[in-house]
């Protein structure tokens, strides 16, 4: 007798449980990116150069974005409460070590171990929010892993950075495994299990799939041309404002404010089967980063309305990116849900590796063309997010809405 769907009380009940899941996007991505606000104190502590400790950052990027989709594959079967608590408890125990080592060598090798064991939580924790979800809501139930890492951006890291001033940097690392145990037992005790799949490696033969892989280069360029400005957001706030240190931050949190605005947004176009509009997010990322390459090239010299163009621009495109976010992802789990824990998974990487080769693009680019080269990159690398989105819609792309 072949099993019949679970009956709709019971998954309202299951779909319930989706937003503990926004638990361990916060634990990982809070431990991703508080490392950037205590590069000078790590390394006056180490005896190392800032450009040596800034390592410890891109390793553990690098170790997310290349092993999470073989890792998602190898561990494709197990149960995925199971895996999500045993990761976030390895991730708690590898910061603790973290905390008491005293060798560069070993925090590279920890933090390298660390991006691996996120790479796996992140994924996961998506995939289960969409096997927990019914198909007209899946957009809202990854939106809420989404928000996860904006609250990380929020609260996570400037807490971090807190917990770094007071205790020193390894404070940080401590909050960090508090987090993960934090974030472990609360989906052990709320999280109902959730089968894994049965691809496991053959399930990466999915990424060769023509739908994946324009979706997945839509994530790369499209957030790399958002991270184009972010990675260089202090100089370009200077240039307009005047701005420096601690008072950027002003300008920064527009990125978190922009996250909450974008994600409700790609969460409701991916639930009312928007998703084959979504080349509109690009094209408006692409005039935004126009607008801020006109702004950069000018003299604004502090003027107030200046810098609230500035803001303004940053606001609508940083919304832009995390609205794709929700989009996205609703889109592979559409194309492969045979494999969605794979895919999820590349797309995270897809993410990562865009944000990392957006900064060396506006770097490349700041050289050649001062600070408003930031904006140059952002907008070529959106304009081709845009075009591949349309190039997408010659086909007929499922949607997350059914019905």
């Amino acid at each position: 007798m072949s099993a019949s769907p679970p009956p709709a009380t019971d998954q309202a009940g299951r779909s319930s449980r989706v937003p503990v899941l926004a638990a361990a996007s916060f634990a990982t991505s809070t431990q991703t990116f508080v490392v950037s606000g205590l590069l000078n104190e790590m390394a006056s502590d180490l005896a190392i150069p800032v450009a040596q400790a800034g390592q410890v950052a891109t390793v553990f990027a690098m170790a997310f974005g290349l092993s999470a989709p073989f890792l998602a594959a190898l561990t494709a079967r197990w149960p995925r409460r199971r895996l999500l608590v045993g990761m976030l408890c390895l991730l708690a125990l590898l910061n603790g070590l973290i905390v008491v080592t005293h060798s560069f060598a070993a925090l590279m090798g920890l933090r390298l171990l660390c991006g691996m064991a996120a790479g796996m939580v992140v994924p996961a924790a998506a995939a289960t929010a969409a096997a927990l979800s019914t198909p007209e809501h899946r957009g809202r139930a990854l939106a809420t892993v989404v928000a996860g890492s904006t609250c990380a951006f929020l609260f996570g890291v400037p807490l971090g950075s807190l917990a770094g001033e007071v205790f020193g940097w390894r404070g940080a690392f401590g909050l960090a495994a508090l987090l993960s145990l934090g974030a472990a037992l609360a989906i052990r005790l709320l999280l109902p299990e959730v089968a894994g799949e049965h691809g496991g490696l053959r399930g990466l033969g999915n990424l060769m799939r023509t739908g994946v892989r324009k979706t997945l280069a839509v994530t790369f360029l499209a957030f790399g041309a958002s991270f184009c400005t972010s990675a260089f957001i202090g100089p370009a706030v200077n240039r307009v404002s005047g701005l420096t240190g601690g008072q950027v931050g002003l300008m920064q949190a527009l990125v978190g404010a922009a996250s909450f605005a974008g994600i409700p947004l790609g969460a409701w176009m991916a639930d009312h089967g928007a998703v084959r509009k979504l080349w509109l997010l690009p094209a408006v990322m692409v005039l935004a980063a126009l607008a801020h390459y006109a702004l950069l090239s000018g003299a604004a010299d502090g003027m107030a309305s200046a810098i609230l163009f500035q803001g303004g621009v940053i606001l609508v495109a940083g919304a832009c990116a995390f609205a794709l976010a929700p989009l996205l992802q609703t889109r592979l789990v559409a194309l492969v849900p045979e494999a969605r824990n794979v895919v999820l998974a590349a797309n995270s990487s897809a993410m990562f590796l865009g944000q990392a080769t957006g900064a060396l693009l506006a770097g490349i680019a700041i050289a050649g063309l001062g600070i408003q080269g930031i904006a140059a990159a952002g907008a070529a690398m959106a304009f081709a997010a845009c075009l591949v989105a349309a190039w997408m819609n010659l086909g007929a792309p499922p949607s997350g809405r059914r019905g």
